[in-house]
């Protein structure tokens, strides 16, 4: 290839035709088609100076064009053979910061062109540091020193300044950073004199340099310039925020709130992200939410900045928030306080601390008051009664990780040794809430900050709408007081892994199917205590026609599926949690060996963790072709990560969305609920012993979901126990009431509604003492009335028959994820 010019210097861009240069290739009279282009496309090349090729194809005379100025970089054309060739770059030493130089390979022939860039490493990275969140300046103004680092020159840093009130800028004369030999500098800032008596000045400030490689370093900092009497503000406790200021309007007086932050923006579970309609969800609320308490942790605001920009408060900052501009709130049933529209220039000073800062309170669920809301706490004495799945048991594919926004958060059951319990509330775009981690299951303590939110999808009212939230403290109600984590660590580092290491014992539980077909029952997944079943048989309603038996497992139900794959989830990588499709880490049902209690079928139903640990996976475990299982447990069962009915199933439009299918056998699950020829409900049934128990505390734990997409499910059930498993009317005086509940419907994609659910309910019952010391116990979950919904509205229609009368079958799925008895040790 014959170059008529050998060696080019960048030029800027504004320049590119008149520093192009022509290469012409011998003998490419008559192409076909014309080839031209680099076969790789970016280089990164080390500070010292060297040379190194860029391979081409060309065919024809080409010229290079110039996208920028950089000349520390010369190339060479050389020559080409069958239409290969190459151009050989010479870099000059790297003195100073990361660069790059691109050029542009353009066709003589016709419009083909090919873009190439050479990006060198940096002898020195860029650096600019400021210790200071805030500078206050004199009213008087003149000239104000600081310290600051950085290396790089101030001809290059780009200045922003943003001031607080639009009609009372430009009070800054000159702002420059006095450049030397030393990484030390002086940051002068000159301001004009403040000649009002009463209102101080601010501004939002940031310092930026961006590099060759388009990577930014900057600092940002509010300038303060107190009034022309040295003032900036009355400081005032949180008590008089709450009695003066939050007045549900913008504050007029240029007063001062201090406090230390004990919110965690960048995991993203502070703050209700907004279910703004049925499919549209504002994440920005927990970008823009910080919990802010006073130093001896008696009280606690939410404070909601005006933009994610303006949220630059980190976890244990101490800081000094000039107030005047936003506004104070006080959202009652219960009492609790928030200041928002907070921007960053209302910050006076933000000082870093450390988790030692804040003050210990650790308290049983009975001792919260109203005050703790908006305080970190830490809860003793707690457990996660339902051994099952992550903190987020969720259908990804109506969520964040796949891109949906049909469901902000997840309560999730917690309980503590005095029977009380309360839901942990976790953001579907908190970082870690999927990330492959089983719950404990054992007791301990958690911590987060105390909040009160409502939950539509647990709880509703036929013909309700979203916005009566606002006026009915009971839509949506899910107990006075819920906890949000800021940390991983608030739940895992001092919780106990293990079920036997807890302040409570399992009676019984029930997590997957245990099938005993002989008595065509249930047994339980832990110990061998009692039996599950559905009164939809004849032994109960008297009839053979009434009864349902399933063949394979001879169970009077059928599996259900769930949600409890610990994940990760999401099946695109420009979502939040990446394209993580396929089974990564089982079906979150960790087995106990020397607890869980199975006949010889179990043997072909449980699968190996690449741990060596046991995993459910129904009857997708058994695999001829894998390797024998270890550890003296049964051969030819597979890892339980190679089970594709978790997460995905082989279909793309499963992926990544963390379900489990009911043939997995992790729930259990009826159509059958109403008997229109008795008016009376058909029922879960369990039975168990209580003899030789004796405790302070006997409770039990359900799982539910209403999971039929057509509807038509019980919404209202009860909870009864008696000593006779009797169904007939004339007993039904021995059945003693527990407790009443709701179940959700499951939600549809062409038709959520806002009190649909893509998850299971959890829900705790603390038993009567009367239920101990018997030999036998039962248990029945039925529903109270054949009222459901018809998918318009929460409770409008009934059971067997649709809205134009026509009578339906097999149309009321409902769903038991788990059961459990539990009593303190």
């Amino acid at each position: 290839m014959n170059c008529r010019k050998s060696i080019f210097k960048f030029l800027g861009i504004a320049a590119v035709c008149a520093a192009s240069a022509a290469c012409s290739v011998d003998d490419a009279d008559d192409l076909a088609l014309v080839k031209l282009g680099a076969l790789k496309k970016e280089f990164v090349v080390e500070a010292d100076a060297n040379t190194f090729d860029i391979d081409i194809y060309a065919n024809s005379a080409f010229h290079i064009e110039r996208i920028n100025q950089a000349d520390w970089i010369s190339l060479t054309c050389g020559e080409t053979e069958d239409g290969k060739g190459a151009i050989t770059a010479e870099c000059e030493f790297n003195e100073g910061f990361k660069r790059k130089a691109g050029f542009v390979l353009c066709s003589d022939v016709d419009a083909r062109r090919d873009t190439v860039y050479v990006k060198q490493k940096a002898l020195v990275d860029a650096k600019i540091e400021f210790a200071n969140s805030s500078v206050i300046v004199a009213g008087a103004g003149g000239e104000n020193i600081s310290p600051i680092e950085t290396n790089i020159p101030f001809s290059e840093i780009t200045v922003d300044i943003e001031y607080a009130k639009a009609d009372n800028a430009d009070w800054i004369e000159s702002l420059e950073i006095v450049d030397s030999e030393s990484e030390n500098r002086s940051l002068a800032i000159t301001t004009e004199a403040n000649a009002a008596d009463e209102i101080p000045r601010s501004a939002a400030v940031s310092l930026s340099f961006t590099d060759g490689w388009e990577e930014t370093v900057s600092v940002e900092f509010n300038l303060l310039q107190r009034t022309a009497k040295e003032t900036l503000g009355r400081q005032i406790t949180f008590e008089e925020f709450r009695r003066t200021y939050a007045m549900n309007k913008k504050v007029e007086d240029y007063v001062i709130l201090e406090g230390i932050v004990v919110s965690n923006t960048k995991n993203h579970n502070a703050g209700e992200n907004t279910q703004s309609t049925t499919a549209k969800i504002d994440y920005s609320i927990s970008d823009r939410t910080v919990y802010l308490e006073t130093y001896d942790g008696k009280y606690g605001i939410a404070v909601q900045t005006a933009t994610a920009e303006d949220n630059v408060f980190e976890q244990y900052d101490h800081v000094q928030i000039l107030i005047q501009g936003a506004s104070g709130y006080l959202v009652e049933t219960p009492d609790r306080y928030e200041l928002r529209n907070v921007t960053k220039a209302m910050v006076i000073s933000r000082i870093a601390g450390s988790a030692s800062d804040v003050p210990v309170k650790e308290k049983w669920m009975s001792q919260l008051t109203d005050d703790d809301i908006y305080t970190y706490v830490t809860l003793k004495d707690v457990e996660f009664p339902v051994r099952k799945g992550a903190i987020t048991p969720i259908n990804e594919g109506y969520a964040i990780g796949t891109g949906a926004s049909r469901i902000s958060k997840y309560p999730l059951l917690v309980r503590d040794i005095n029977g009380d319990d309360m839901y942990m509330l976790t953001n579907t775009n908190c970082a870690y809430r999927s990330d492959g981690t089983r719950l404990p299951y054992g007791s301990g303590k958690i911590s987060g900050v105390i909040v009160h939110e409502r939950f539509s999808r647990f709880e509703w009212r036929d013909g309700a709408d979203p916005a009566e939230m606002d006026d009915d403290p009971t839509l949506g109600f899910i107990g006075r007081y819920q906890i949000r984590h800021q940390t991983k660590g608030d739940i895992w580092d001092n919780m106990q892994n293990s079920v036997e290491d807890g302040f409570s014992a399992l009676l019984t539980e029930y997590r997957y199917w245990n099938p005993d077909l002989e008595n065509k029952v249930q047994k339980p997944t832990y110990g061998t205590n009692g039996y599950l079943t559905h009164t939809y048989q004849e032994k109960y309603t008297g009839s053979a026609s009434k009864e349902y038996l399933q063949a394979t497992f001879q169970q009077h139900m059928w599996g259900g599926g769930t949600y409890e794959y610990l994940g990760p989830v999401g099946n695109n990588a420009s979502y939040i949690f990446g394209a993580n499709f396929g089974n990564k880490n089982g079906i979150g049902v960790v087995i106990d060996p020397a607890k869980e209690s199975w006949n010889p079928l179990m043997d072909d139903l449980v699968s190996r963790n690449p741990d060596g640990t046991l995993e459910w996976c129904g009857p997708y475990a058994k695999d001829k072709n894998a390797a024998n299982g270890t550890g003296g447990w049964p051969g030819n069962n597979e890892i339980a990560t190679n089970s594709t009915q978790i997460n995905y199933n082989g279909s793309t439009g499963m992926r990544g969305k963390g379900n489990v299918y009911g043939s997995c056998y992790t729930a259990f699950s009826n159509h059958f609920w109403w008997d229109d020829d008795t008016d009376r409900p058909y029922a879960w049934l369990i039975n168990f012993s209580t003899e030789g128990i004796t405790t302070s505390h006997i409770s039990m734990q359900i799982s539910v979901m209403n999971t039929q997409q057509s509807f038509f499910s019980p919404r209202f059930w009860c909870a009864e126990w008696s000593l006779t498993d009797s169904q007939a009317a004339k007993d039904d005086s021995q059945w003693n009431l527990i407790g009443e509940y709701t179940i959700p419907d499951v939600s549809v994609w062409a038709n959520t509604l806002y009190s649909s659910c893509v998850a299971y309910k959890s829900i705790d019952f603390e038993l009567p003492q009367e239920i101990l010391g018997h030999e036998n116990v039962y248990i029945r979950l039925r529903p109270t009335s054949d009222l459901c919904s018809d998918g318009s509205d929460y409770a409008n229609a009934r059971l067997n028959q649709s809205a134009s009368g026509a009578a339906l079958a097999a149309e009321h799925a409902s769903s038991l994820e788990y059961f459990a008895i539990r009593y303190n040790k």
